[in-house]
C-alpha cells in the first residue's frame, strides 16, 4: 500500500505580507538601542564630538560624535562598508537621526586628512577605558596586565594601495594588533601592507608602545625606556607567538620594563637540550588552562597528558642569558637578564604530521618567558591562554577587518581604527551589561543575530518612551536586563530605552 504523505507548508497561508506600517512604531534593529544608550553614558559620544574633525565653512548638520558612534554600531551589525550605515536610519526611532552614506565618508575623509584626528579619538577611548577598568578593578595597583600582540592576513579583493602578495600566496594587508587579555578589547591596530612580516620588531614594538598609550596612565606608568621602574603599580606581561621570539624584541621589553612570555624557535642547542631531558625524571604533567573543559579526571591536570619541564639551569642555555657583552648593532646570542626556558612536551596527535624536531612520538614547544615568581607549570598555562588572541582577531574579522572598502591607504587606516573602536565598545556592552548571561563571551554573530537585529515597537506612556520587544523572542530578557543595568549607569543622560 502506498503511503500516503502529508504536505506542511513553511509559511502560515493566512498570512499577507504587502502592509506597510503607518503610524512608525514598529523599529528595525531596535536591539542597537541598548548599545547606542550605552555609549552615550559612557560619555563616547560626547567625547567623540570634539575629537572628530569637520573641515566645512559652516556648522555641521549631523553631529560628528554621534554619527562616528552610528558608524560603531554599523560595524557591530554586520555593516563592512560605508552603504552599510544605511539600514541604521530605519531604527531612527531609537538611535535618532542617522547621517547618510556621503556624510560618513566625508568623516572619514575629514579623519584622513587632519593629523591627529584618529590620536584624540584614542585619547577619549582611554579616558573611558580608565573608568572601565577601575570599576571592574582590572587596573588596581599589584594586578597583573596582560597584553597579547598578533598579527594576521586580510584579503583584498582588488587592486588597493599598499595591498600586496604574502607569504601564503595571498593578495592583501597584513595588521597587526594588540589586545588586553582581562577584557578581550583591542587597544591598538596598525594597519600594514600585505608584504610586512610577522615577525618585524619595528612593528611590533610599536603596536605595544600604541597598546601602552591606551592604557591607563597608572598602568602605563614606568614602563617607558629609561623610566623610573621603582614607580610602577601594576606589572605588565606581553604575550607572542614565535613572531616575538627576537632578542630586538626582547631586549626592547625589558629596557620597558615589560615581562615578556613568547614560543621560541628551535635550535641545534635546544634539540640537544630536549634529548637530554627527553627520558627525565623532571616532568611535571601540564596545568589545563583556566575556563577550558577538557575531559579529565583532575581539574587541574591537562588531560592530553602534556608534561613540562624548565632547562633554564642547563649549561648550554645559561650561556645565553645575560648582559650583552658587544655592541648592540652586532649579532648577540644572549637573551636579557633572568630569562627562563620552558619546555613543553604533549603525545603526536595520531593525525598529526611528524615534524623535524618531533622525537618519540612528542611534540615539543618551547616557551621563553621572565617572569621571576611564577612556577614552569603557572608559565606554561600562561603562553597556552595566548591562545584568547586568535578569538579577539575572528571577533574583529567580523566586524570589518576583513574588508577595507577605500581604495586608498590614509582612509583605510581610518577604517582599521574604527574597526578596533568598535570592537571594543561591544565588549565592554558585553561586560558590564551583559555580565553573567550566555551573551558575556558571545561571538559577534550570535550578538547579532539574537539582540541587534530584533525590531521593536516604541510606545508613549506617561511622557515617556518605551521599547516593546516582541513577545515570544526567546532572549527579550537579556533585552529587559540591560536596559534595567543602563538605568544604574551614573552618567546623567536622558534615557531613550
Amino acid at each position: 500500500m502506498e503511503r500516503i504523505r502529508q504536505v506542511q507548508s513553511s509559511a502560515s497561508a493566512s498570512v499577507r505580507y504587502d502592509g506597510v506600517d503607518e503610524t512608525d512604531k514598529i523599529v528595525a534593529l531596535g536591539g542597537l538601542g541598548p548599545l547606542a544608550e550605552y555609549a552615550d553614558r559612557l560619555g563616547l559620544t560626547d567625547g567623540f564630538a570634539s575629537a572628530v574633525p569637520y573641515r566645512g565653512a559652516a556648522m555641521p548638520v549631523v553631529d560628528r560624535g554621534g554619527l562616528l558612534v552610528h558608524s560603531l554600531l554599523m560595524l557591530n551589525a554586520g555593516g563592512d562598508c560605508c552603504t552599510d550605515l544605511g539600514m541604521l536610519q530605519a531604527a531612527g526611532g531609537v538611535l535618532g537621526s542617522v547621517g547618510s552614506e556621503t556624510t560618513f565618508r566625508r568623516m572619514i575623509t575629514d579623519m584622513a586628512k587632519t593629523p591627529g584626528s584618529v590620536g584624540a579619538v584614542d585619547d577619549v577611548m582611554r579616558e573611558v577605558r580608565t573608568r572601565v577598568w577601575a570599576e571592574h578593578g582590572w587596573s588596581n595597583p599589584g594586578c597583573r596586565v596582560v597584553l597579547d600582540i598578533d598579527a594576521t592576513l586580510t584579503p583584498a579583493h582588488s587592486e588597493k594601495e599598499d595591498a600586496k602578495g604574502n607569504y601564503k600566496r595571498g593578495f592583501g594587508f597584513h595588521p597587526v594588533a594588540c589586545f588586553a587579555d582581562c577584557s578581550g578589547e583591542a587597544l591598538a591596530i596598525e594597519h600594514r601592507p600585505g608584504n610586512a612580516g610577522a615577525n618585524t620588531i619595528v612593528d611590533l614594538v610599536g603596536i605595544i608602545d600604541a597598546g601602552l598609550d591606551a592604557l591607563p596612565d597608572t598602568v602605563a606608568r614606568s614602563h617607558r625606556p629609561g623610566a623610573n621602574t621603582a614607580e610602577a603599580t601594576n606589572e605588565i606581561l606581553v604575550r607572542s607567538d614565535s613572531a616575538g621570539h627576537t632578542l630586538g624584541f626582547l631586549w626592547d621589553m625589558w629596557n620597558r620594563n615589560l615581562r615578556f612570555c613568547v614560543t621560541g624557535r628551535s635550535n641545534n642547542i635546544v634539540s640537544s637540550v630536549i634529548l637530554a631531558f627527553d627520558e627525565n625524571t623532571n616532568w611535571e604533567n601540564a596545568l589545563r588552562p583556566r575556563n577550558i573543559d577538557w575531559d579529565g579526571n583532575d581539574s587541574d591536570v591537562d588531560a592530553r597528558n602534556a608534561q613540562v619541564v624548565e632547562v633554564t639551569h642547563d649549561p648550554a642555555i645559561t650561556d645565553w642569558v645575560g648582559l650583552k657583552n658587544r655592541p648592540k648593532d652586532d649579532l648577540d646570542v644572549h637573551y636579557p637578564p633572568g630569562t627562563r626556558m620552558i619546555i613543553r612536551r604533549e603525545p603526536l596527535h595520531p593525525g598529526a604530521q611528524q615534524r623535524m624536531f618531533d622525537t618519540n612520538g612528542w611534540r615539543h614547544t618551547i616557551i621563553v618567558s621572565d617572569l621571576p615568581d611564577d612556577s614552569p607549570l603557572e608559565i606554561d598555562r600562561l603562553q597556552r591562554e595566548h591562545a584568547h588572541v586568535e578569538e579577539n582577531i575572528k571577533r574583529l574579522k567580523t566586524t570589518g577587518l576583513d574588508r577595507f572598502p577605500f581604495p586608498d591607504t590614509a582612509r583605510n587606516k581610518v577604517w582599521t581604527s574604527m574597526v578596533g573602536w568598535a570592537h571594543t565598545l561591544c565588549r565592554w556592552f558585553q561586560l558590564d551589561l551583559l555580565a553573567g548571561s550566555e551573551f558575556e563571551h558571545a561571538h559577534p554573530k550570535k550578538l547579532r543575530r539574537c539582540l541587534f537585529s530584533t525590531p521593536a515597537i516604541l510606545r508613549v506612556k506617561n511622557r515617556q518612551t518605551w521599547t516593546m520587544w516582541p513577545k515570544g523572542w526567546p532572549w527579550n530578557p537579556h533585552l529587559r536586563a540591560a536596559g534595567r543595568r543602563l538605568r544604574t549607569m551614573n552618567t546623567p543622560t536622558p534615557l531613550r530605552i
